[in-house]
This record gives structure tokens, C-alpha cells and sequence, in this order.
């Protein structure tokens, strides 16, 4: 497993979720601008307030999703001699993307998590180097080696 190529994996599953929330807010903006011109009163009030809301959800999804594969695309791809922003920790416990919150990823049979460095294992995990361990929950965490 190299990080190059989680990161290119990573990227690619993000520009894919990018995709769909563009065509989401594609589809609700057609969908507005076709109410308008069919409806009238109070149900198509709340009717187009109800898809605002849906496109400023939707609008804050896609800006998320942007932020974060402009974050994966200016990670290097060096491997740190502690663990921070951008660093593949493996651990006796699974395997971890520190700073980049992604979520579980499935890369070359192997569940990756991405946690955010504000989330509570995030901030165990900074700092750490191979060997260190931590417990986190009840449960006991070695550094393997990390990326």
C-alpha cells in the first residue's frame, strides 16, 4: 500500500462525489425554476422553500467535498517520522488517514479510515510515532508503522 496511491484513490472518490452533488444541485435548480412557473399560493410557497433548503444543504455537501480534494491533492506523499496532517498510520487496531475525514474506504482489501484531527482518535494519533501506543475506548492501540 503506498500513499501516492491512496491519495489518487481517495481524490478519485471524491471527484466522483462531487460529480453527484453537482448534478443533485443541477436537478433541484431545474426543479425550482419549473415550479415557479407552474405554481401558485401557499403550497408553492412552502414547496420551493423546502428545495432551498435541499440546495443549500446540498450546496454545503459540495463544498465540503471540495475542501477536502483540494486537501488530499496538497498532501505529500513523504513519509513523516511523526504522525500529522496527511500521515497513513497503521495500527494494531486498523488502519488510519490522519487529518483528511473521509470516512471508512475500502483500498486493496483494506478498510482505511480518515478521521479529522479535531475528532478524539485524530488527537491521539498526532504526534505518535511507530511503536508509541495509546488506548483509546477501552481499547489498545499500537503504531506499526506510518506513512
Amino acid at each position: 500500500m503506498t500513499k501516492a496511491k491512496l491519495f489518487r484513490h481517495v481524490s478519485v472518490l471524491i471527484t466522483e462525489k462531487i460529480s453527484h452533488l453537482q448534478q443533485d444541485i443541477s436537478d433541484l435548480q431545474k426543479d425550482i425554476a419549473e415550479d415557479s412557473k407552474s405554481s401558485a399560493g401557499d403550497k408553492f410557497e412552502t414547496s420551493r422553500e423546502m428545495a432551498q433548503q435541499e440546495l443549500q444543504k446540498i450546496s454545503s455537501q459540495l463544498a465540503g467535498q471540495l475542501r477536502l480534494k483540494n486537501l488530499i491533492e496538497s498532501q505529500d506523499t513523504e513519509t513523516p517520522s511523526i504522525i500529522k496532517v496527511g500521515t497513513l498510520a497503521i495500527t494494531s487496531s486498523g488502519v488510519f488517514l490522519v487529518g483528511i475525514p473521509i470516512g471508512k474506504v475500502l483500498f486493496e482489501n483494506t478498510p482505511v479510515t480518515g478521521i479529522g484531527v479535531s475528532a478524539p482518535l485524530g488527537q491521539l494519533l498526532l504526534n505518535k510515532s511507530e511503536n508509541d501506543q495509546f488506548s483509546f475506548n477501552g481499547q489498545s492501540f499500537r503504531i506499526e508503522k506510518i506513512y
